[in-house]
C-alpha cells in the first residue's frame, strides 16, 4: 500500500506491504528515504509535528502490530518527525504552467481548467436520521455529566438504512484519545471486530459516527479537522454515512446541549480523498485547499465567483433532519471505554436488578452483549446462538444462563 509521509520539510509517499508491521515502516522509510531510525517519530496524529515533546506520540511504536491493526490504510497521510532538516524533492512532477517559458501567456480558459468549483450541495443522501433515545441519551449524559464537555468523545453508530432515511439503534464508544480541540478513534481492533459480529447477528450494521465538541467558544460549526474525519467516514461508509454532532453552549450559567446531524457533500469527499485538505492543528471553520496536481496554483478553487485557497467550511456542509424511536436495545449495561468500570461487579448488579425479567429481556443490551463476547467462556459460536435468540426474543437456552451467572459470580 502506499502511505503519504508529511514532515515539516515537506510531502512524501512510500510503498510498504499490505501486510507491512509497524516496524517494517520504520524501515522501509530508513531505506527509501536515508532517514536514521533514532529519533524518527511516525504517528498519525498531526499534532506531532508541532509538538515539544515528540517521544509522546506512541501510536505507531508497537513495532510487531500490523499497520492495518493500527488504523493507517492505503493512501492514508502519516505524520513524521526528526531531529534535523531535510530537502525534500516535490512529490509531484512540475506541470506545464509550472514549466513553461518566460513569457509565455495563458488564456483565462487554461487558467480556468487549473481551478477547481467550490459548490454547495443542496440535498443530502440521507434526509432523516433517527436516534434511538436511550442510546443518544446514554452518550449524551456521559460527556454532559463526567467529562462536562472538557475533550471532545466520538462513536460508532450502529443501525439500519432505508432508501433516504437512518436510524441508528446503538451506540459504539472504541478505544479513543481526545484532547479539547482534537479526537483519534482507535479504529480496526479487536473489540470493533466483536461488535460488528454482534451488531451483524442483529441485523445492524455500521451507518455512521457521532462525535462531542468541546466547551471551548467557537465562532464556526465544524473546523477543518472535523470535516476532514466526517469526509474520511463517508468514504469508508458510503455516502449514507450520517454524522451525530454534540455540543453545548453555556448561557448566563445555564448550559443548552445541542444534538444535530450532518453529512458533508460529495465534492468534499473526493477532495479528501484527493488530498487537497491542508491539514493545521488548528481547529478554525476555514479550510485551505491546494491542488495537488497543480501545486504552484496560489488560488486553486474558484468560491462564489471568486478565485481563493480557502473556503469556508459550511460549504461542505449538509443538514441532517434528526428524530427519535425507541428500539427494542437498551443502554443500561456499563458502557464499554469510559471512566467507569465494566467487570464482574457491574455484570452481577445489572442481573440482579433486572431478576423480574425474562432473560432473553435482560440480555437485550449491546454493551452488555459485547462484554460477555470479550470473556473466555463464550466463544463466537455461543455469541452468535446467544444474540440470535435475543434478536428472535426467543428464550435463551438455560446452558448459555449458567455461564452468564457463573462469569457474574451469582
Amino acid at each position: 500500500m502506499i502511505l503519504r509521509l508529511r514532515s515539516r520539510d515537506g510531502l512524501e509517499r512510500i510503498t510498504v506491504k499490505d501486510a507491512a508491521q509497524a516496524r517494517d515502516l520504520y524501515n522501509q522509510v530508513m531505506e527509501d528515504l536515508s532517514i536514521p531510525q533514532e529519533g524518527l517519530v511516525l504517528s498519525k496524529q498531526q499534532q506531532l509535528l508541532t509538538s515539544k515533546d515528540p517521544e509522546g506520540f506512541q501510536d505507531l511504536t508497537s513495532s510487531k502490530k500490523s499497520l492495518s491493526s493500527l488504523g493507517v490504510k492505503n493512501g492514508d497521510l502519516v505524520y513524521m518527525h526528526y531531529p534535523f532538516q531535510r530537502q525534500v524533492e516535490a512529490s509531484i512532477k512540475a506541470n506545464p504552467f509550472a514549466t513553461r517559458t518566460f513569457g509565455q501567456k495563458m488564456t483565462v480558459e487554461q487558467m480556468m481548467a487549473r481551478q477547481t468549483r467550490i459548490e454547495r450541495q443542496d440535498k443530502p443522501h440521507c434526509e432523516l436520521a433517527s436516534f434511538e433515545r436511550h442510546a443518544a441519551n446514554a452518550f449524551q449524559q456521559y460527556v454532559h455529566g463526567a467529562i462536562a464537555f472538557s475533550i471532545k468523545r466520538g462513536a460508532l453508530l450502529y443501525g439500519r438504512r432505508t432508501e433516504d432515511q437512518t436510524f441508528v439503534d446503538t451506540i459504539y464508544e472504541p478505544p479513543q484519545q481526545g484532547g479539547a480541540d482534537w479526537l483519534e478513534l482507535e479504529r480496526g481492533g479487536e473489540e470493533e471486530k466483536r461488535a460488528d459480529f454482534i451488531a451483524k447477528h442483529l441485523g445492524l450494521e455500521k451507518v455512521g459516527w457521532i462525535f462531542t465538541q468541546s466547551n471551548q467558544e467557537r465562532d464556526f460549526i465544524l473546523s477543518t479537522p472535523e470535516v476532514c474525519q466526517m469526509a474520511a467516514m463517508q468514504n469508508e461508509l458510503g455516502p449514507d454515512c450520517v454524522t451525530g454532532v454534540v455540543s453545548v453552549s453555556v448561557t448566563d450559567g445555564n448550559s443548552d446541549v445541542q444534538f444535530e446531524a450532518f453529512q458533508v457533500s460529495d465534492q468534499c469527499v473526493q477532495l479528501y480523498k484527493d488530498g487537497w485538505f491542508e491539514t493545521s492543528p488548528e481547529a478554525k471553520g476555514i479550510s485551505r485547499l491546494h491542488n495537488p496536481k497543480e501545486p504552484r496554483v496560489e488560488k486553486p478553487i474558484i468560491v462564489a465567483g471568486k478565485d481563493e485557497a480557502e473556503v469556508d467550511n459550511d460549504f461542505f456542509l449538509i443538514p441532517v433532519k434528526i428524530a427519535d424511536h425507541e428500539g427494542s436495545l437498551t443502554s443500561n449495561f456499563s458502557i464499554e471505554n469510559r471512566l467507569l468500570p465494566q467487570g464482574k461487579a457491574e455484570l452481577r448488579q445489572y442481573l440482579q436488578s433486572n431478576a423480574s425479567k425474562p432473560y432473553t429481556q435482560r440480555l437485550s443490551d449491546f454493551h452488555l452483549l459485547l462484554y460477555l463476547a470479550k470473556q473466555p467462556n463464550l466463544d463466537l459460536s455461543d455469541m452468535s446462538a446467544i444474540v440470535e435468540h435475543v434478536r428472535s426474543k426467543d428464550a435463551i437456552p438455560e446452558g448459555y444462563t449458567l455461564i452468564i451467572d457463573t462469569i457474574a459470580e451469582l
